[in-house]
């Protein structure tokens, strides 16, 4: 099965950038998924994701009810109540696929979203916080167990 795992965030907005930091982890220790970062997502991505069976999308979230450095698992089905809830200015991931997938693009199959919660996002750092930080190993060996890659 053709797999990218793609981590999403900025790597000089401390923990916004753990999804980077997770995904170029991953692509130290596998070398079946390809790996790819990006700090947009939206249509700036279709390209990227096309050709795919299999996407692994890692970013970070803040939902302030868990400890920073906790993964959450999710499906594409767990965004449907947020297509449409955007920025005038751009367009979600979540909205761009389903625009991609009504064009016959050649889409992903499969999708696995995780999102792992931030404590900070808004300081100027290239380093995620300690909390955030501790907890990258772990996350990186979870998933690579979880989604089998190797």
């Amino acid at each position: 099965m053709r797999t990218l795992v793609l981590g999403l965030g900025n790597t000089i907005l401390t923990d916004d950038g753990v999804g980077i930091r997770v995904a170029l982890e991953i692509k130290k220790l596998c070398s079946e998924p390809d790996v790819l970062e990006a700090s947009a997502a939206g249509f700036r991505v279709i390209d990227d994701i096309v050709g795919y069976e299999k996407l692994i999308l890692i970013d970070s979230i803040k939902t302030g009810n868990a400890k920073p450095g906790t993964l959450f698992k999710f499906t594409l089905e767990d965004f449907e109540k947020t297509f449409g809830n955007t920025s005038p200015h751009d367009i979600s991931l979540f909205d761009a696929l389903k625009v991609a997938k009504a064009n016959d693009e050649d889409l992903p199959n499969e999708y696995v979203i995780y999102g792992i919660e931030a404590k900070e996002t808004q300081v100027f750092s290239e380093e995620c916080t300690p909390e955030v930080e501790a907890a990258i190993p772990g996350i990186v060996k979870r998933i690579i167990e979880e989604q089998k890659l190797r």
